[in-house]
């Protein structure tokens, strides 16, 4: 496996459809687990209205491939805050699950964040995504209070139905 980095809005565009499967698979998660509903078509094209700050200068783009360049996963970086940076978007492949693909996302992130200077690395996560706040809690990032530079800090409808963590860098 190897973690790529990708520079340009043109090639983190081409990861629509690993996006979609992305958004689908949240959206149909939060169904099952809390009833609740979402366009994923409509949360599909805010999230691509938005790359522009997971690309340099602003943000980075990471994707976790096999030696034959099939992606694994992916995971964007961005900034949260004064002096913080946000991982969103982590997502693997049902075929890549259990591979490290995930770990390799996050320790990236994690790698690019410090070279930023960002004092932080936050997140939020569905509570029901178990898989990913194992990951997260191994990695050693605490639960914490929503924070304002969240895209759900204001969603009084998804708030109860999410974790906020983060890992001092």
């Amino acid at each position: 496996m190897k973690i790529k980095t990708l520079d340009t809005l043109e090639d983190v565009q081409k990861l629509d459809g690993l996006l979609g499967d992305y958004i689908r698979f949240v959206c149909d998660d939060l169904e099952r687990a809390a009833g609740l509903t979402f366009d994923a078509d409509v949360l599909l094209a805010n999230t691509v209205r938005s790359l522009s700050k997971v690309i340099p200068p602003e943000g980075q783009t990471f994707v976790a491939e096999t030696e034959d360049d099939d992606i694994l996963g992916m995971v964007f970086l961005r900034p949260s805050g004064n002096h913080d940076m946000e991982i969103k978007r982590l997502y693997v492949v049902p075929e890549g699950r259990g591979t490290g693909a995930g770990r390799a996302l996050v320790e990236a992130a994690m790698t690019a964040a410090r070279a930023t200077g960002a004092r932080s690395l936050r997140l939020d996560t569905a509570k029901n995504l178990k898989a990913a706040i194992g990951l997260y809690e191994d990695m050693g990032f605490a639960y914490r209070a929503p924070y304002p530079e969240s895209d759900h800090f204001s969603d009084d409808e998804l708030l109860p139905y999410l974790v906020f963590m983060e890992k001092r860098l």
